[in-house]
């Protein structure tokens, strides 16, 4: 008897093209459309799994995550043996961190797909987030069992029995990936790392010794050697195999600058490590030559070595690669700057301001250059600019400030000067160079006499030894004609090294004349004359005997 055909209901043909447009408005973006198609396809059909695990994607891509938990849920309590219900319904519960509830559904899954390692590995992760740590151990031997060692598996069971203290099985599961892949140094690394912890020093080393062997041209086996050759206080032999790694052109230059960079204390007490360091610096230039960083680090520790010529000539080579680096600049002008390298500086500090017009110290080596060299007008114009730029340096300010008013007061703009002076002062009321030099221009004008006295009466109670502050302190008093006085503090600048000086022996004959002492005043000249012979002015006084004023 032949069989009748059956035909879909009317319902289930509305359900079908409800679900399908359900699908293409998700798929299209449009959210709530399609959870409305969905809505209606469960009306039609509540126990449609497939409902649920649709409604369970809408929410999931908005990552409404408690929404799509508890869609997925529905639909894998209606088809527990679904295997992608399953694992949407673990995935979001992981994207809770609800773990143990995660494991729960895998352990479900793992059994009915007992060969699929894969599904066992994200099980065996997910117990060990739960803190099942035995449980996932277990599930690791399970997957062992089934593919053989492998690099995750394994690793993670060393990591466990670590984390128990247990170090000998976790020996036994490095051993295992080192065998399968006796190129991985990172393996060799943890596998000596086991055996320092449990104080096995002889045999860490040993096992980098194996390694270097079979690769000698390793870097990292040879930094690791040079590293627990040093822990165990062999510093020759640590050093042989941290030169070895620095003539290696396969270990990056960074790695490099970061050991030179961890001697540098070192390096900064000993002079042996200084001397074996400047070697390595060497090294990385050697096999690193178009890197501004290796001439960075090598003028760094020419420079701790005190050779500031080299170091100079160092960090010169690296602003030709890389003129970018600011703290490279600040170290060549600070250095010229010691070594009064005075036109260097000047022309080095010009360059600078070209890429780096926003940083003040340049714009104050540049400064202190142009002041050296006599150049008072462009000293002027970068102490200016310079000193306009500083922000919260206290010290700085008052430095560029004080040059600045020694620059304006040799162009003759007096009251310029004056206020930089003064301004230097707010920043640093003690600073005695400020202070003698303010109060010995203005005795030299002959004004504000009274405040001249006070600041160089203070740079006294300072440094009360100091032979220029007190000539200074004394010529004040002489422009006040308080000629006694002002003998007793030139004739003590005279006692602290003033003899050398023929600004102070000229001030002490000119009191000694004022104090009809003409003999004796004449002869203090004579000696200011021996040590400046092109004074005009002080020969007119030997000529004429007299002051000339």
């Amino acid at each position: 008897m032949a069989q009748e055909t059956e035909y879909p209901s009317e319902a289930e043909i509305q359900f079908a093209r409800r679900f399908i447009d359900a699908e293409k408005e998700r798929h299209l973006g449009n959210y709530q459309a399609s959870l409305e198609l969905f809505d209606r396809c469960q009306i039609l059909n509540p126990k449609s799994d497939a409902v649920h695990f649709g409604k369970g994607k809408v929410y999931l891509e908005q990552e409404q995550y408690g929404l799509a938990e508890t869609a997925f849920e529905s639909a894998y309590a209606i088809d527990p043996d679904n295997k992608w219900y399953a694992l949407s319904y673990a995935q979001v519960l992981l994207d809770q961190l609800k773990f143990k509830d995660a494991s729960k559904v895998y352990k479900r899954v793992t059994s009915a797909y007992p060969q699929d390692t894969e599904l066992k590995l994200d099980y065996a992760n997910t117990l060990l987030f739960a803190g099942k740590e035995k449980a996932a151990l277990k599930v690791y031997d399970e997957i062992e069992a089934i593919t053989g060692p492998s690099h995750e598996i394994n690793l993670r069971k060393s990591e466990y029995f670590i984390s128990q203290h247990k170090y000998e099985a976790a020996v036994e599961e490095l051993k295992k990936l080192i065998a399968l892949y006796p190129e991985d140094s990172q393996l060799y690394g943890m596998l000596a790392e086991l055996y320092r912890a449990q104080g096995k020093i002889d045999e860490a080393i040993q096992m980098f010794e194996d390694a270097y062997k079979a690769d000698p041209s390793n870097p990292i086996f040879q930094l690791s050697l040079a590293e627990y050759y040093d822990r165990t206080n062999m510093p020759d032999t640590a050093f042989s195999y941290l030169r070895k790694a620095f003539y290696n052109p396969n270990l990056d230059i960074d790695r490099k600058v970061g050991v030179l960079l961890r001697m540098y204390d070192k390096a900064d007490q000993d002079r042996v490590t200084r001397q074996r360091v400047l070697g390595l610096c060497e090294a990385v230039v050697e096999t690193h030559p178009a890197e501004a960083k290796a001439y960075s680090i090598y003028g760094d520790f020419l420079n701790l070595e005190g050779d500031k010529t080299g170091a100079l000539r160092q960090f010169h080579k690296a602003t030709e690669l890389d003129p970018s680096r600011f703290a490279i600049w600040s170290q060549i002008l600070l250095i010229e700057s010691e070594l009064n390298l005075t036109e260097a500086l000047a022309d080095d500090s010009k360059r600078a301001l070209e890429l780096f017009p926003a940083q003040p110290t340049v714009y104050f080596f540049n400064g202190i250059a142009n002041t050296q060299l006599e150049r008072w007008e462009e000293a002027v114009k970068s102490l200016r600019i310079g000193a306009q730029m500083v922000i919260g340096n206290n010290a700085l300010s008052a430095q560029m400030l004080a040059s600045l008013g020694d620059a304006y007061n040799e162009v003759g703009r007096e009251l310029s000067s004056d206020s930089a002076y003064e301004a230097a002062l707010l920043f640093d009321p003690n600073n005695t160079y400020v202070l003698n030099n303010y109060s010995y221009f203005l005795s030299l004008r002959g004004e504000k006499l009274e405040r001249a006295k006070e600041m160089s009466a203070k740079t006294l109670t300072l440094e009360p030894d100091n032979a220029s502050y007190l000539d200074t302190y004394g010529w004040i008093l002489y422009q006040m004609k308080a000629y006694e006085e002002a003998e007793t503090f030139l004739g003590k600048a005279l006692l602290n090294g003033g003899e050398n000086s023929a600004e102070v022996l000229e001030h002490f004959g000119d009191v000694l004349f004022h104090s009809d002492r003409k003999e004796e005043a004449i002869g203090y000249w004579k000696r200011a004359l021996e040590l400046e012979g092109n004074n005009d002015l002080l020969q007119q006084k030997v000529e004429t005997r007299t002051l000339n004023e």
